[in-house]
């Protein structure tokens, strides 16, 4: 039975008894506590816990999966996977332990006509119930039901608490040959081979608390898991997950690839690859981009085990890149979303085996070194600031560190490695709203919330809840801060600066100074920093502020376009862009986001034809408080789904149908205000991250006014037609370049014929040496010309040039007694530098010019002594 038939028959069977079919959940999961959809139940959460109804009692899904808790053991064995799908039929209050027990066997009994005698089950415990349900309804045999620890059969709770509950095994009997063989090997519970699990069905049926007590649920639930890829395997009566019908358009171009025989140990990276591709295929679907963050570090964590396994059984460069078309063969029809995401995977493979490659041979090469000095040193373990180095400084992955030293027998000193990186936390943690403000503004933090009046005016009065000073031992302590109740004042957040303005006592008339910084802290008060820290605020004191309105406007253009940026940027290059970080301020914006490759002139002009098309419709700028439930069916961009997770209401904003953001920005009221937006500087900042800097409005007046002066300039200088003009001046360079080079090879020739006549002869061998200050490159030429017309010759030329020694020595070869590398050598430590090469030639020189003839002297007396004669 193939794959597909059999997620069809599951999915048909479960529909047929009453189940509602549902899709796969997204392999990345709407809830910031996971990174990935690790099983079949994700989706269904708040379900179990009760926070949400059901949209039917009983519910059936093939679940996408991806989770890496044992990637250790992708390949080695013949089941375990990162990425997976998981059959899943689901009750909500409805059946329980008998109806799940039942249609469990009907499908693997009946509908699938698995040999009953070859099924075993495993429950937890004390689960009487679930013992009667096996041995009395089913019929099973006593002697094949095994009663387990909470260890092997007890699910949850997630966390500390929740819900939690005994579960139930299915496991099939592959047979006594296929076992350990010892007497004590525990069945079901052993990790040998002889049995597979077709099945987990978990009994929700308790509530742990905190304290470790166990409640009755209110309701009941059922969550029963089967691995598809496991059952296949089972059915289709191979080995492992790996030679299924699934798997092996893959796993046979992975071989084809090789060039060579695969024996046992290259299959075990065989698989490795095979499956690791297909999980990369799937992720880069669904908008995951290789990073150093979150998903996006797993996957490239992925995709770099998936190379080196490559390099190890011998595959071209390239040939990863090459597996996209058998990933979509195999699922293509079941999942179209890789179909369409073909180009990119193939695009984006290639550009990270090509990067990675050069890491990996430098990085093990590293390592392998390291590896050597401690096993003569007879030191078992890598100290942790030596795996931080291969790791910060040389881009070495850390469980790539991990796999490599296991494979040699080491270990490595993690505590060590944590401690190095936390140490650089430290060093990179201060923010600059940090280093403005200092600890003593945390004192602020007792304060209330402030409350924000900013979208709608840009002025206010306040009263005055916190002065902050600079820390004084004596005297009057300058003021650094103010903390009020309300203001019109942005706080800087989400990438955009703080707004600035005044800030003026209506209780001290006079008393009046600039806010230069505004600063929300974690506690909801708003920290205002002054200029002036003379001025005079009290607590109680009511104050005017202020907002610099003009500068405020160009923030809001600058905010809004990078909106438009951003949905012209996924128009044109792909939905696999995300935002990676921004920075607004009154005179530009900068927008990061994901993406592989530089982008092309036609590229940028298309995103700025895309985002200035918005400009001219003039589209309502719209502002709309939704949960975040409804701000995501509407289709809202969740740049920080982290910042807004758990409020009762989101910020969303919209540019007509053109993007819908999930902002807490400030903005301009129609796309039109923004007046033209130009991309002035695209490039790339990390791997996988690009940045595009742009301006608007008035600053695009100013950048086309120096546009246009450049150009006039140039016109004055070139002609009207300066490019015809810089055609000329090259013209007329390369005229003077190669009038200029005759004259030096003129110089050059004669100079060569003057110092060979100066050579002196020690027992056949010419020696010349002569101080000649030119240019390194003209000394070797000089060198060159004597040699070709004084041989055999030892040549020793030396010189200062623009203030640094400069020394080339020259030596036929044939002439044993003198190096022209150790000749360089001595003279230029001699002279305050260093240098070297070879035998035949060599170059250096240092600093110190004055010293030049004394060195000179030297070396050519000992080269004579050397030659004798």
């Amino acid at each position: 039975m193939k794959v597909s038939d059999l997620r069809t028959r599951y999915l048909e069977f479960f529909s047929a008894h009453d189940h509602m079919r549902l899709p796969s959940s997204p392999l990345v999961p709407n809830d910031s506590t996971l990174l990935f959809t690790s099983a079949g139940m994700v989706q269904f959460k708040d379900y179990f816990a009760g926070r949400a109804a059901a949209p039917h009692p009983r519910v059936v899904t093939c679940q996408k999966c991806f989770r890496t808790t044992d990637i250790e053991n992708v390949g080695k064995t013949a089941f375990h996977q990162t990425f997976f799908e998981m059959l899943g039929n689901f009750s909500f209050g409805d059946y329980f332990k008998e109806g799940a027990i039942t249609l469990q066997w009907q499908f693997l009994t009946k509908e699938l006509g698995v040999d009953p005698s070859r099924l075993w089950v495993s429950i937890y415990l004390d689960d009487d119930e679930a013992f009667v349900i096996w041995c009395d309804v089913i019929g099973l045999p006593e002697d094949r039901i095994v009663r387990l620890g909470k260890e092997h059969n007890w699910w949850g709770p997630v966390g500390d608490s929740g819900p939690c509950g005994p579960d139930s095994e299915i496991h099939f009997d592959n047979g006594l040959d296929a076992g350990c063989g010892s007497p004590d090997c525990e069945g079901p519970a052993c990790d040998c081979d002889r049995f597979s699990e077709m099945g987990n069905l978990v009994f929700m049926q308790f509530n742990a608390t905190e304290d470790g007590s166990l409640e009755p649920l209110a309701n009941k639930n059922i969550d029963t898991g089967m691995g598809l890829e496991r059952i296949a395997a089972t059915l289709q009566g191979v080995e492992s997950n790996f030679d299924t019908d699934v798997f092996r358009p893959i796993t046979e171009a992975i071989e084809s690839s090789s060039g060579r025989p695969l024996n046992s140990d290259d299959r075990i990276y065989r698989n490795t690859i095979a499956d690791h591709v297909r999980a990369v295929v799937f992720l880069l679907a669904e908008g995951v981009m290789p990073s150093n963050e979150r998903q996006g570090y797993v996957l490239r964590r992925i995709l770099r085990r998936a190379i080196r396994a490559g390099e190890l059984i011998g595959l071209a460069p390239g040939s990863l890149a090459e597996l996209v078309d058998p990933v979509i063969e195999s699922m293509g029809a079941a999942y179209p979303e890789i179909v369409s995401a073909g180009d990119l995977s193939q695009r984006l493979i290639a550009r990270e085996e090509e990067t990675f490659r050069k890491t990996l041979r430098e990085g093990e090469r590293r390592l392998g070194k390291v590896l050597d000095q401690l096993k003569a040193d007879g030191v078992a373990v890598i100290p942790g600031d030596t795996v931080f180095e291969l790791n910060d400084t040389y881009g070495f992955p850390l469980e790539m560190t991990q796999e490599i030293a296991a494979d040699r027998g080491f270990d490595i000193d993690l505590p060590g490695y944590e401690a190095a990186l936390e140490q650089q936390r430290i060093r990179s943690r201060r923010s600059v709203a940090e280093a403005h403000l200092d600890l003593e503004v945390q004192e602020a933090q007792k304060g209330g919330e402030t409350q924000f009046l900013g979208y709608e005016s840009l002025t206010s009065n306040a009263v005055v809840q916190q002065a902050i000073s600079d820390f004084c031992e004596s005297g009057e302590c300058p003021l650094r801060a103010i903390v009020v109740d309300r203001t019109p004042f942005y706080a800087a957040s989400g990438g955009q600066v703080a707004d600035t303005g005044l800030v003026e006592s209506l209780t001290l008339p006079g008393q009046i100074s600039r806010i230069v910084n505004v600063v929300k802290l974690p506690h909801g008060p708003f920290v205002h920093e002054v200029e002036d820290p003379s001025v005079l605020f009290n607590v109680g004191d009511e104050v005017t502020l202020t907002v610099d309105g003009a500068r405020r406007d160009r923030i809001r253009r600058n905010h809004t376009a990078t909106h438009l940026l951003h949905a012209g940027l996924r128009n044109v290059l792909g939905s696999h862009v995300k935002q990676a970080g921004s920075l607004v301020n009154d005179e530009e914006l900068r927008f990061d986001f994901s993406h592989f490759e530089k982008m092309t002139d036609e590229q940028i002009a298309a995103v700025e034809d895309f985002s200035n098309a918005a400009v001219l419709a003039n589209e309502e700028v719209r502002t709309d408080l939704l949960s975040l439930e409804q701000a995501t069916e509407a289709g809202a961009i969740g740049l920080f789904d982290d910042e807004y997770r758990g409020k009762a209401e989101v910020r969303v904003v919209s540019v007509g149908d053109v993007s819908k953001e999930l902002c807490g920005g400030t903005h301009v009221s129609r796309s039109g205000d923004i007046g033209l937006i130009k991309i002035v500087s695209e490039e790339s900042i990390a791997a996988g991250t690009r940045r595009i800097r742009a301006i608007t409005g008035d600053a695009v007046m100013a950048y086309l006014r120096r546009q246009d002066a450049f150009a006039q300039s140039m016109r004055e200088e070139l002609g009207d037609d300066p490019v015809v003009g810089v055609s000329h001046l090259r013209d007329r360079v390369a005229e003077l370049s190669s009038e200029l080079e005759s004259v030096v090879v003129d110089r050059l020739s004669s100079l060569a014929k003057e110092l060979s006549s100066s050579a002196t002869e020690h027992n056949g061998t010419h020696l010349i040496g002569k101080r000649v200050d030119l240019p390194a490159d003209q000394l070797k030429q000089l060198a060159d010309l004597i040699e070709a017309s004084v041989s055999p010759a030892v040549i020793v030329l030396a010189g200062d040039f623009n203030g640094r020694a400069l020394v080339v020595c020259k030596v036929t070869k044939g002439i044993d007694a003198v190096k022209a590398g150790d000749v360089v050598r001595t003279m230029s430590k001699a002279l305050g530098g260093g240098g070297g090469g070879a035998l035949t030639f060599a170059q250096g020189g240092g600093g110190d010019v004055d010293q030049i003839d004394v060195v000179l002297d030297n070396a050519l007396r000992d080269i004579a002594a050397a030659l004798g004669g």
